[in-house]
């Protein structure tokens, strides 16, 4: 990947540990990183008040030796792209936040940042018919948006699974790409890079750090047109995200659940502030002006194929399909959600379904 002087500068600035408030103290006085490099030594004494000196050092010494050549090929060796601030690639709803990543390091398909976006994600602990209904919607949004999630078990898992299922997904990561966390989504991170895009703010070498998670959930919102939260106790980090999209003029929308559920509460709580209630796809599709049955029939699932079967020409209860399938009507109902999508079905209200 060819990159800019003003990109490569940005890079380079980024390789070294010095936190986002300082770099942007040392953006700010340059005005941009190439200038920061080739005037370094006009720089130095702010540098040094900034990093220390020993960081200034380094910084200095890299500029005399072979060190962009070597970062830029460990990059390229490792897949990474690196797309910055200065960037034509760069999302502008990202570079419209207070304080957005100075370089989006991306292994995968980097054209998905062009796209429009919408992002779902969810707690750990999701319950197993939301994790159902939370891969039923990515799939079907992904039709029109490409998803944005983490990668976190759970809801976020749940979400990048459908959203590979029916389009483009983006998952954005907490740390560098020299790690996997947790380690037993490694398998689901390498199919995201094949068939969608996932980036993260931080050099390779960067490991999971539990602060770190708050920031990256800045990055999953500030992409995003909306965000739809799908789990999340009242200190999860969904609710986080929740807020920063607020924060920044998105939509949100939130699943609701019953009183009990604890991995429900955060988001019963988002639907009491300002989150629009959402149960049906059209909650959300009807905000963006998107009609999803418009597109040409898709195919069905042979499970798809089973549900549409039971259905006469009066229609079928739940209870009636769940009886003939052998399925629960939890797992019914995601189903015929997106089915309906499909404009396959049509409900006939107190739990009837029909044929369109």
């Amino acid at each position: 990947m060819a990159y800019t002087r003003e990109e490569k500068a940005m890079i380079w600035l980024d390789s070294f540990p010095l936190d986002y408030a300082k770099k942007a103290a040392l953006l700010k006085a340059a005005r941009d990183p190439y200038a920061l490099a080739a005037r370094f030594e006009e720089f130095a004494p702010l540098i040094e008040e900034k990093g220390g000196a020993a960081i200034a050092e380094k910084m200095r010494a890299s500029l005399c030796g072979d060190y962009m050549p070597k970062l830029l090929a460990l990059y390229a060796e490792s897949g990474i792209s690196c797309v910055t601030c200065f960037s034509s690639l760069y999302p502008e709803s990202l570079r419209a936040i207070g304080d957005p990543p100075f370089v989006l390091y991306c292994r995968g398909d980097t054209s998905l940042l062009g796209g429009r976006k919408f992002a779902i994600v969810g707690s750990r602990r999701t319950l197993p018919d939301v994790m159902k209904r939370t891969e039923k919607f990515a799939e079907a949004l992904a039709g029109a948006f490409v998803i944005v999630t983490g990668l976190a078990e759970g809801g976020d898992t749940a979400a990048l699974e459908g959203a590979l299922k029916g389009g483009g997904a983006i998952s954005v990561l907490a740390y560098g790409f020299s790690h996997v966390y947790p380690e037993c989504n490694r398998a689901l991170l390498e199919k995201a890079v094949k068939s969608g895009l996932a980036l993260t703010e931080y050099v390779p070498w960067q490991g999971p750090k539990k602060y770190l998670f708050p920031a990256r959930n800045r990055i999953i919102a500030g992409l995003s047109e909306g965000v739809l939260v799908v789990s999340g106790g009242m200190k999860s980090g969904t609710r986080i995200t929740a807020e920063r999209a607020y924060d920044y003029g998105r939509d949100v929308f939130a699943f609701p659940y019953g009183i009990g559920v604890n991995s429900g509460e955060g988001c019963n709580k988002l639907i009491k502030d300002y989150a629009k209630l959402t149960d049906d796809l059209v909650d959300i599709t009807s905000v963006f002006g998107i009609n999803l049955t418009e597109k040409e029939k898709t195919p069905l699932s042979d499970t798809e194929r089973k549900v549409l079967a039971c259905l006469g020409e009066g229609g079928a209860h739940v209870s009636e399909i769940a009886e003939k399938t052998g399925m629960r009507e939890a797992e019914l109902s995601p189903l015929l959600i997106l089915l309906q999508m499909k404009n396959r079905v049509v409900s006939l209200g107190g739990n009837r379904w029909g044929k369109t």
